[in-house]
């Protein structure tokens, strides 16, 4: 059976991917509409009647793992339409992918209802842990709030030198760009501009989750922490894994989506994937 294949902004082709995905999950239009579709991300899928019935895609990410650099595949939009499953397009396209880079690692966030289906490829179910620090936080400022469409945000993703050595993905701007213009991250964007970062934090009671921070230029977190525009914070939960020497953090428990990883030959220890890094 052919397998066809993309790696660009084709609109006709990425029409017919989202007729496939919108019913499964949602609308990607928005995302195409960015043209944010490069070579490191690649769909494979299989094409009836001028339709896609099954559709695997895979982004090129750079991984920063305890200190060393890789290249890992994100696996994502894992999908068959509805009249075409049962028939193994699924179970095919993973086995194109897994034999086109036999030695590159993979990793993807599931949900439950498909954690049988993964382990059949060799992949194995990782649990991450949640960086929290009990650092208070009480600034009566005013915040300096983004749009989610100003320019500037993509320009502070791609220059960010804030990297954790610990695990870090280096090359995923464009799919940071997706998860704040998907719409949840809308209304909790800051600009410090004192400190040439941007930040994504939402406070709920005195928990405030950081969910991305992005600098051009090194800081301190209590640098950070004086011109965090909240109040009444005493706990802090991190989407990724901090950078900083001066934080002081611990790695707790919680439940998240079940992440599967392939072919990772390096120990993870206690981790936290860059939520905004997930595809």
């Amino acid at each position: 059976m052919h397998i066809s294949f993309c790696n660009r902004n084709n609109e006709d082709y990425q029409e017919l991917l989202n007729a496939l995905l919108k019913p499964i999950f949602f609308d990607f239009q928005f995302w195409f509409e960015l043209n944010l579709w490069g070579s490191d991300y690649e769909s494979y899928s299989i094409i009836q009647d001028d339709e896609i019935v099954s559709n695997v895609c895979v982004f090129k990410a750079d991984i920063l793992m305890n200190g060393k650099q890789c290249q890992a595949l994100s696996v994502g939009a894992v999908a068959t339409k509805e009249g075409y499953r049962g028939h193994g397009y699924s179970r095919l396209l993973m086995e194109h992918i897994i034999a086109k880079y036999p030695d590159t690692p993979m990793y993807l966030s599931a949900n439950d209802t498909v954690t049988g289906f993964y382990p059949r490829f060799g992949f194995e179910r990782v649990y991450e842990k949640l960086p929290t620090a009990y650092s208070k936080v009480n600034n009566a400022v005013t915040p300096n709030k983004l749009r989610f469409d100003n320019p500037m945000i993509y320009d502070y993703l791609c220059e960010r030198v804030n990297i954790s050595r610990s695990l870090d993905c280096l090359n995923t701007a464009s799919i940071n760009m997706f998860h704040i213009h998907f719409g949840y991250l809308k209304e909790h964007i800051y600009h410090i501009p004192e400190l040439e970062t941007i930040v994504i934090s939402e406070q709920k009671g005195n928990t405030l989750k950081m969910i991305g921070v992005f600098s051009l230029k090194n800081i301190f977190f209590a640098d950070l922490a004086n011109y965090l525009p909240f109040v009444n914070v005493e706990k802090i939960e991190f989407g990724f894994m901090p950078c900083w020497d001066d934080l002081d953090y611990e790695m707790a428990e919680y439940k998240t989506a079940p992440l599967f990883v392939k072919g990772i030959k390096r120990k993870l220890n206690d981790f936290k994937f860059p939520e905004l890094s997930v595809t």
